[in-house]
């Protein structure tokens, strides 16, 4: 027994002892990885200061003919660290590096700080990057997040702080930083924002400053100003706290009205084309704005700069604005490409993610175009345009002005708003939401409903959206997505994204496409958008309002030739604080497109769209017509009896008429009773009738004439005695093109002596 119990104290010292050597390997071994990562973070990285100096500059963006663009070689507009006010060095470093003048390059107290929030909280939300840390993740190396970046990042820091003052290193900061709507670097921000000059700024304007750039977008003064001011006053708040402004000073600038200038002399002429091209960039490379300035990317884009000017010239001229808050926007892309090859605003704008109601804009590719692929509707079919409720859905008219029955085109060139909800109705609301999905329109499942017909989504549109349906339909519904970009070159020249990659996506047959067109014609030539009419080559064009309360919200007018698609688009900042309800799409927006295309084609007019084989012209009944059917006119038909519209061979009408073939009068019946003979017959609208008393020895005499009439007719008379008369003749013909009688089947009705 005793002999076991040594046993046991036995093992029990040889557990405590292997316990004991894992602890002490364990410590030896994290003791040597952090001597080792120590020695590594703090050994010399070899550092090309050239990609700091790339780090304060614009990417690279190339126009169609292979030329810098005029803002991209504009941009290096530096601040030099002498015209920093303290107030604004103070901002950034409370906000982001409080012991930045006390650390070389990694704050370790900070990153053990991070450490244990991450740890407590299970996630890694804190990070414990410096002012330096950022400076050498941004210029040196990717945005992957993994500890071995982290551990470049703090050793590159850590040499930079060896080979630069802070003085370098804060002024390098300021100056890459990125602000949004454009504006890279603390001196172009303060000039775009507040209309002044860094050395002017304030303490409420410097921690403005340094609020936004966590998130550019959601912090942007021009677009979110709510939010830049609530940030603002945590950065005011961190910089009382650490003693850089006294409680007076915290107190005034808490008070200070922040006016935003917006300042559009920043915007120069080329400014909105080449932001979108960088946002577009960074979307199909899956990288941000940071990278994309430090890799040394070009950017060749589809930049043509005459036109970009002339689409300037009029955005910028106030003789096209009636409302001195409204915002303008305006596109201009190449039918056959999808390239943008102009876009300018007056106002900060990402068009990929600037939404708004569209309006009617929508009617032609959600409704009209996909009725004529089904056969459902031509161009000539007659709809009701009066008060509906579809189900519980009641929209009304522009004006609540109401037509009656009318035909597709001048319902869609009018854009009268019943027929459309009625046509989204026969084709079916899932036909049209996922034809507007095919054409790349962001939707959600709310969407699925008969407001669509309207235009009305619960995301918005893009205009690139727009853009891209509406050339679709000008290249024979064929769809490419509207870009900015033809491709992009990395450093050394390797092509890493080109726009041919993709094909066209076929959404539209053809015919469908052309006949949409070519209604979308007559919108320009008497429609809501007739303003064009004086021009002198084929233009499409379709117009857009959105109403708000005590105004409009929105103003639309898209319009294509056979060479370019172009969007026109004025609105208020916000839909409660809307323009004047004088402003339309078929107005203002209208005649800015007039202008420009003008000025666009003053030297070469564009062809006309080309009518596919596969698209027919056919003679249709126009009395039929006015009834409401599809019936294809009498080859003899005199003029006034054809009207003419084009049709898809595929979904011809099946009936023709024959009332000139064979003019007749159907249904005769005659009664003589009494003394008196009653004659009967059925009237064809087309033709015209006269029924005739003869006699042997005296002038015949008409007795009734009967022109345009459809349905009964009757007639009755007393026959003379032996002498007199003794028949009747009832004789159906038209006069034809030429003015000449053409007599039909000729009925004889006798008289008995």
């Amino acid at each position: 027994m005793r002999a076991n119990k040594e046993n046991k104290i036995s093992f029990a010292k040889k557990v405590v002892s292997g316990i004991a050597i894992s602890v002490a390997v364990v410590i030896l071994f994290t003791v040597i990885t952090i001597a080792g990562l120590v020695i590594y973070v703090h050994s010399d990285a070899d550092i090309d200061k050239d990609k700091l100096v790339l780090e304060n500059s614009m990417p690279e963006v190339y126009d169609a003919a292979g030329n810098l663009t005029i803002y991209c070689e504009a941009s290096e507009n530096n601040v030099d660290i002498s015209e920093v006010p303290d107030c604004l060095k103070d901002a950034f470093i409370a906000l982001e590096d409080k012991r930045f003048y006390d650390h070389h390059g990694v704050d370790y107290i900070r990153v053990l700080g991070a450490l244990a929030a991450n740890i407590k909280s299970g996630s890694r939300a804190q990070g414990g990057s410096t002012i330096t840390q950022q400076i050498a993740k941004n210029a040196f190396l990717s945005s992957e997040k993994s500890f071995s970046r982290k551990l470049k990042e703090a050793r590159l820091a850590i040499s930079l702080e060896r080979r630069m003052s802070k003085d370098e290193i804060l002024e390098t900061y300021l100056n890459m930083l990125y602000f949004g709507s454009g504006e890279y670097g603390v001196k172009n921000a303060a000039r775009r924002f507040f209309g002044i000059e860094v050395s002017e700024l304030t303490v409420a304007q410097s921690a403005m400053l340094a609020g936004i750039v966590k998130s550019p977008t959601k912090y942007n003064p021009i677009n979110n100003y709510e939010n830049a001011l609530k940030r603002s006053k945590l950065v005011l708040s961190l910089m009382k706290e650490q003693g850089k402004i006294s409680e007076s000073e915290y107190n005034t600038a808490l008070n200070e009205k922040i006016v935003i200038t917006d300042d559009k002399s920043a915007l120069m002429f080329d400014k909105t084309y080449v932001v979108n091209a960088l946002s577009e960039a960074c979307s199909v490379l899956g990288i941000d704005e940071k990278e994309l300035r430090v890799r040394g990317y070009k950017i060749y884009s589809y930049l043509d700069t005459e036109r970009q000017q002339a689409l300037k010239d009029i955005v910028d001229d106030k003789a096209y604005y009636s409302d001195d808050n409204a915002l303008c926007a305006a596109i201009d892309a190449d039918v056959a490409t999808g390239g943008i090859r102009a876009a300018y605003s007056n106002f900060s704008v990402d068009f990929s993610s600037f939404r708004r109601q569209s309006g009617s804009t929508l009617k032609p590719i959600v409704c009209y175009a996909p009725a004529f692929d089904s056969g459902l509707l031509s161009l000539a079919s007659v709809l009701e345009d009066s008060p509906t409720d579809f189900g519980g859905y009641s929209p009304k008219n522009y004006g609540e002005k109401y037509y009656g029955k009318v035909s597709v085109r001048d319902a869609l060139a009018y854009s009268l708003n019943i027929p459309a909800v009625s046509t989204l109705t026969t084709i079916g609301v899932q036909n049209g939401y996922e034809t507007l999905k095919s054409l790349g329109f962001s939707l959600s499942e709310d969407d699925d409903n008969l407001s669509l017909a309207l235009g009305s989504t619960s995301r918005g549109t893009t205009f690139t959206e727009l853009i891209g349906g509406y050339s679709a339909l000008a290249s024979g519904g064929l769809y490419k997505k509207a870009t900015f970009i033809k491709y992009v070159t990395d450093a050394d020249g390797n092509i890493v994204y080109e726009n041919n990659e993709v094909s066209p996506k076929k959404v539209f047959s053809e015919q469908s496409a052309y006949m949409t067109t070519d209604a979308l014609t007559a919108c320009a030539k008497y429609g809501t958008a007739k303003k064009l009419s004086s021009l002198p080559f084929q233009i499409a064009s379709k117009t857009g309002t959105v109403a708000a309360k005590d105004g409009n919200a929105d103003a639309y007018n898209i319009s294509y030739t056979s060479d370019a698609c172009v969007l026109f688009w004025q609105g208020s900042e916000r839909y409660n604080n809307p323009l004047s309800s004088k402003i339309t799409g078929g107005g203002l927006p209208t005649l800015m497109c007039k202008n420009y295309m003008t000025k666009l084609y003053s030297d070469n007019i564009p062809e006309d769209f080309v009518r596919p084989d596969s698209i027919t012209e056919v003679n249709l009944d126009k009395i039929a017509l006015e009834n409401g059917k599809l019936v294809i006119a009498s080859d003899k038909a005199p003029s006034e009896f054809v009207t003419k519209d084009i049709f898809d061979v595929r979904y011809l009408p099946a009936e023709k008429d024959n009332s000139f073939d064979y003019p007749s009068a159907k249904a005769l019946n005659a009664i003589s009773q009494d003394g008196k003979i009653s004659i009967t017959f059925t009237s064809d609208p087309h033709l015209s009738y006269k029924v005739i008393k003869k006699s042997l020895f005296v002038d015949d005499k008409i007795i009734l004439t009967v022109e345009g009439k459809d349905g009964e007719v009757s007639v009755s008379d007393t026959p003379d005695g032996l002498l007199g008369y003794n028949r009747y003749v009832v004789v159906p013909y038209y006069i034809d093109d030429d003015g000449r009688e053409t007599i039909g089947e000729i009925y004889q009705i006798p008289v008995g002596w």
